[in-house]
């Protein structure tokens, strides 16, 4: 993938988490589900390789956690 598109996916990647995180989202699965979901369908629309999506979801959950524990 291009650097530009990268960039620009990390940015959406970080406003969506920013915006869409609960209070204690990571401690309820619904709400880990719905994030789940929104981060893949941001991937999708990134064009992102499909059989790295799963590890990527993992990633972003793990970072957002991260973010939210003010790591």
């Amino acid at each position: 993938m291009q650097d530009s598109i990268l960039i620009a996916m990390a940015h959406d990647l970080t406003d969506m988490i920013r915006k869409n995180k609960t209070i204690d989202w990571d401690k309820k699965e619904s709400a880990r589900a719905a994030m789940r979901r929104m981060v893949k369908r941001l991937l999708r629309k990134y064009k992102y390789p499909p059989e790295k999506a799963d590890g990527a979801v993992n990633i972003v959950i793990k970072q957002a956690e991260l973010m939210s524990a003010g790591i």
